[in-house]
């Protein structure tokens, strides 16, 4: 009995396992791939899009420390509204920002950055997470209350690197998730455009 259970519970493990890694390409253009999934557990999708660009990695995570560059490339993020909300080192910090919403209440997000070293092959990792419980709610705003993902750079040949950027995120209130679902394509390819350009 006790080996069936275990059987069972494998056997629900793998197939769990397996649908998390069924990408389909939702759009290619301009070197951007972008790609979505169905998540087990809700109706979110999750997304990633890749894109290789002339730069370096210091450069790329540079940006990423400098908060105030946030919004330029940042998914809806309204100019000036990023702030540091908690820093524990310049490789893991947390941020406070708006996302302006067409049609609904605009949003506000806690993000907690994790800044990794580089690994063997020199490719650094940005973990991001949301943190939604740790500043007070503001009136007249919907705090998003799940976000994950991370972002990628790979180094290449030629002085390219390539940038990967995978995430989820549900943005709470009223919105559905399957109306989240519409911009899990157009999301990921602005904000992969923009940080090209911005690191040109």
């Amino acid at each position: 009995m006790k080996f069936l259970t275990t059987l069972l519970f494998s056997v629900m493990f793998i197939a769990q396992s397996w649908s998390q890694t069924e990408w389909k390409q939702e759009k290619s253009e301009k070197g951007i791939t972008i790609y979505t999934r169905k998540m087990t557990d809700s109706k979110l999708k999750e997304y990633k899009g890749t894109v290789v660009m002339t730069t370096t990695i210091p450069k790329l995570v540079a940006l990423f420390k400098d908060i105030t560059k946030h919004d330029k490339f940042i998914y809806k993020a309204k100019a000036g509204s990023v702030k540091m909300t908690k820093k524990i080192s310049d490789n893991d910090f947390y941020t406070y920002m708006i996302i302006s919403v067409p049609l609904v209440s605009d949003r506000d997000v806690v993000t907690h950055y994790k800044i990794g070293a580089p690994d063997a092959k020199g490719a650094v990792t940005i973990e991001l997470e949301g943190a939604a419980d740790l500043v007070p709610k503001v009136d007249g705003l919907v705090r998003v209350p799940k976000m994950k993902g991370y972002w990628k750079f790979e180094p290449m040949e030629g002085g390219k690197v390539k940038v990967t950027h995978q995430a989820y995120s549900s943005p709470g209130g009223n919105v559905s998730d399957s109306m989240a679902n519409t911009s899990a394509v157009d999301a990921p390819f602005t904000m992969l455009e923009k940080l090209m350009a911005l690191v040109k």
